[in-house]
């Protein structure tokens, strides 16, 4: 019998169905499908075993049947499959037949996993690991760690997770089983993935990856492009994520197979809307990054959203051969939210419709949730406050039952912008007051659970260091003991053998004073690496916050009323980096990150980070000030100028040249450190999502700053009206143009920090 579940196993490779919930869910639907979907070949498997059965004698071969019989059933008759796992434990117990023993315990473990008794499903796994380990048969053993580590990865705990698929894989590379190799690789890439590590998760699937092209396994291959995709989605690099979604598409073409196809138009279509949702750009850019476009080229937003809805529709159609209605519920959810930002509301309602009735049948709380969530949208942006509400206490209601805080903080949210809409500001009031408060305690909750983390594995590696040293001693301590005797008993043999004894003590003097060297050069190398531990992290914090992080080994978010906050961006980046090899892109960036690195420390400002080819960098923190807006604004004049400087003489070059937008807005924000291995200090709040609007309604060339900004910078800097920015949570922002020259003197002053 296989080492776990192939249906969870197929769902997991698979990853994230739907764009905006968590992929277990649908783990439990394709369990359901599949039970039906695959009855009848189940049913011959099942039938052929049963007969062997009936003529079977009580020896071991009978033990394997009663297994391999049970694993057919054990979705459509978990009872008769319980049965017949305890009759083989039972048997092989009696033969002293350890091997089908174990077999059977694993079986059990399977069937309550199934069943969703996951403390029982641990105890049965627990039992077939016990055994296998007393067998020494190793890749059973690596195969009961394995099922151990998705099972803990369903209990919400991925530091067990991880530890029993990394001892899974070291067994497996011990045994250079690499198909199975790449299995492992990819379950702890998952387990990383969640947890937020994605840069590790990323080098896992890139390992997988390399053995599954080695062997040609299309399938896997698919599943891991896949994931791939998945990573740079949720890190919103939608240009990488639509590459290994592509990929992935297409070797799911090449296969057939109706369901994975399915999945992966779904998850084509689903990254495209993101990109068009987030990015508010029409997809001509992205298919000039694809080598062949799939779809017909689109250049307006409801020519983008036609794109989206081409592979939904295909997707849909595919779910309806294969008599799926969960598949179907999901891309009518899905197509809802394009109709909703394209005003279509009659038609989004129409789908919703039909996916809360297969969310019903299918009795799918985590589904209807998001369906209410969206109906709830719909009626919104109608202006029908009533029938918005009604639809978010139902999800509230849902989310609340489940345990669901993603739903919960949104229907908080909901409750309070929609009591706004109605004038009912104290309530309004109220549900933003809880709404901030479960956000706080969310992010609290997350920097404590990742900062245990990092303080359980520390002491892991440490505990392992300290045992492998001690080890290592006392060899040395029992070979010294041992010189020790045969020099004792040299020396009664007389002169001579003093001699010889003589000669070994200053051997052994000289091996302990180089023993003591060593020892103090190794402890040098140790202060040596740690002050450069503690620069780096220095340099990629500031420096109050990095002194927190090491007396506390956490950092507490903290609230800015103001801070200043600046986005830069290339106009027409994307399309030159294409033709450019990788080596002169990121030369190309650094020269010009490393400039605006300078300027940012010249004016006191706080560099955040980068994100492709933008810059973002913030004035008024960590150490507040009341002249940040004018110093971020002399930092952005000081951007534009050296920038065009350098532009003419890369034109004069022959090289490559770029105008640049950049946009700022002040107002408050919260800061904190993220990140388990790789820290990060970012900001996070509407002021950060207004500047990023800001600069994407900005000209080449041009400083684009907002009404607040503007009233603390008026009477440093001339600036023309502009017009009006309509911005979420936001409503209508006006905007400013910095005049600027760059003949100016730019010198700094008392008052710009």
């Amino acid at each position: 019998m296989p080492a776990m579940n192939p249906v969870l196993f197929y769902a997991k490779m698979h990853g994230k169905f739907n764009k905006r919930s968590d992929y277990r869910t649908f783990i439990l639907l394709l369990i359901l499908w599949l039970s039906v979907g695959n009855v009848s070949i189940s049913q011959t498997a099942a039938d052929s075993l049963a007969r062997l059965l009936r003529r079977a004698p009580l020896d071991t071969q009978r033990v394997l049947l009663l297994v391999d019989y049970a694993w057919e059933i054990n979705e459509t008759r978990p009872e008769e499959a319980e049965r017949s796992l305890s009759e083989a434990i039972e048997l092989a117990r009696k033969l002293n037949y350890l091997r089908g023993e174990a077999k059977a315990w694993n079986g059990l473990g399977v069937l309550e996993e199934i069943r969703q008794n996951k403390n029982a499903a641990l105890q049965f796994y627990l039992k077939a690991l016990q055994l296998r380990r007393q067998l020494g048969d190793m890749a059973e053993v690596a195969s009961s760690l394995n099922n151990l580590g998705v099972l803990y990865e369903n209990f919400g705990q991925p530091d067990s997770a991880l530890a029993y698929h990394k001892e899974s894989l070291s067994i497996l590379e011990s045994l250079r089983d690499t198909v199975r190799m790449a299995r492992a690789r990819f379950n702890i890439a998952a387990v990383l993935q969640e947890s937020g590590d994605y840069t590790e998760a990323r080098n896992q699937l890139y390992e997988a990856r390399a053995i599954l092209e080695q062997i040609g396994d299309r399938d896997g291959m698919a599943k891991v492009y896949t994931q791939i995709g998945h990573i740079y989605l949720e890190l919103d690099r939608y240009s990488e994520a639509l590459r290994w979604y592509r990929q992935a598409l297409e070797l799911r073409r090449q296969l057939g197979e109706s369901q994975g196809l399915a999945m992966a138009l779904s998850d084509y279509a689903n990254a495209l809307d993101e990109y068009s949702a987030r990015k508010g750009e029409a997809f001509s850019d992205v298919f000039t990054l694809l080598d062949q476009p799939i779809a017909p080229r689109c250049t307006t937003e409801a020519h983008s959203a036609d794109t989206v809805l081409y592979y939904y529709r295909q997707a849909l159609d595919i779910w309806r051969q294969l008599n799926n209605s969960a598949g179907e519920a999901q891309v009518f959810t899905n197509m809802a939210d394009v109709y909703k930002r394209l005003g279509q509301y009659d038609k989004g309602l129409s789908l919703l419709r039909r996916a809360e009735a297969i969310a019903r049948s299918l009795e799918d709380p985590l589904l209807l949730m998001e369906i209410y969530n969206v109906r709830s949208d719909i009626y919104d942006r109608m202006g029908q406050y009533d029938k918005a509400l009604e639809y978010v206490r139902k999800y509230y209601v849902l989310a609340r039952e489940a345990k669901n805080q993603k739903f919960v903080q949104s229907a908080l949210k909901d409750f309070s912008e929609i009591y706004s809409a109605l004038g009912d500001y104290r309530r309004a009031y109220f549900y933003r007051v809880k709404y901030d408060e479960f956000r706080y305690a969310r992010l609290r909750e997350k920097e404590r659970s990742d900062f245990a983390r990092k303080e359980v594995l520390y002491e892991a590696e440490r505990r392992e260091r300290l045992l492998k040293e001690q080890e290592t001693a006392l060899k040395l301590q029992a070979a010294e003991l041992a010189r020790s005797r045969v020099e004792l008993y040299a020396s009664l043999a007389g002169v001579a053998a003093l001699l010889v004894l003589a000669a070994l003590l200053y051997s052994r003097n000289r091996l302990r004073a180089r023993t003591n060297r060593e020892l103090a050069a190794k402890n040098a190398l140790i202060e040596r690496e740690r002050q450069r531990a503690d620069d780096l992290l220095t340099n990629i914090l500031p420096a109050a916050t990095a002194a927190e992080l090491k007396a506390f080994n956490r950092v507490k978010p903290l609230r800015y009323d103001s801070v200043t906050v600046m986005f830069t961006d290339f106009k027409g980046f994307t399309l030159v980096a294409e033709q450019l090899p990788p080596e002169v892109l990121i030369a190309e960036l650094d020269e010009y990150f490393t400039l605006f690195d300078e300027i940012v420390l010249q004016y006191g400002l706080e560099k955040i980070k980068t994100i492709g080819d933008a810059y973002m960098c913030a004035g008024g923190l960590p150490t507040p000030n009341d002249t940040h807006p004018i110093a971020v604004v002399r930092a952005a004049i000081a951007m534009q100028c050296q920038l065009q400087s350098l532009m003419v003489r890369k034109k004069a070059q022959g090289r490559p040249t770029f105008e640049m937008r950049i946009g700022i807005h002040t107002g408050p924000v919260i800061a904190g450190v993220v990140g388990r291995h790789k820290f990060a200090y970012d900001i996070w709040g509407d002021t950060v999502n207004t500047a990023a609007r800001l600069e994407q309604s900005s000209e080449p060339g041009k400083i684009n700053i907002s009404e607040t900004t503007y009233q603390a910078v008026k009477d440093f800097f001339p600036c023309t009206y502009r017009g009006r920015l309509s911005a979420k949570n936001k409503g209508e922002v006006d905007m400013y143009f910095v005049e600027y020259s760059c003949q100016a003197s730019f010198s700094t002053c008392e008052d710009c920090g």
